[in-house]
């Protein structure tokens, strides 16, 4: 008998559905842009929590967190809690911003450089 197959994906732990949409959209675009596969799944916390949590869960090791005030971290499994790869502030940045964050974890993936805003 074969064995079911997951393919790795970058994780994206949301806590809230509704307000999330916009960020989310952004996020997305980014990964497409780069191909890489993802999922997304809402969990409650705080966005520290969410990244870690979804970087433990992944098995490339890269989680992104996204809380409802907009703040949103990337992190990689071997990074600290209070250390992600990468931030965007609710409020303080463009949604522009999010397809970054998206497109860098991506890159992060297969091990090609990052974009900086």
């Amino acid at each position: 008998m074969g064995r079911y197959k997951v393919k790795p994906t970058i994780l994206i732990y949301y806590d809230n559905d509704n307000m999330a949409q916009i960020p989310l959209r952004k996020l997305r675009e980014g990964l497409e842009e780069e191909g890489v596969p993802w999922e997304e799944k809402e969990v409650h916390g705080n966005a520290q929590f969410l990244a870690k949590q979804a970087a433990q869960d992944s098995q490339l090791g890269i989680g992104i967190g996204l809380i409802s005030d907009g703040t949103c971290l990337l992190q990689h499994s071997r990074m600290s809690v209070g250390n992600p790869i990468m931030k965007v502030m609710a409020g303080a940045d463009t949604m522009e911003n999010y397809r970054v964050l998206g497109a860098n974890a991506a890159r992060l993936a297969k091990n090609m450089p990052l974009k900086w805003f």
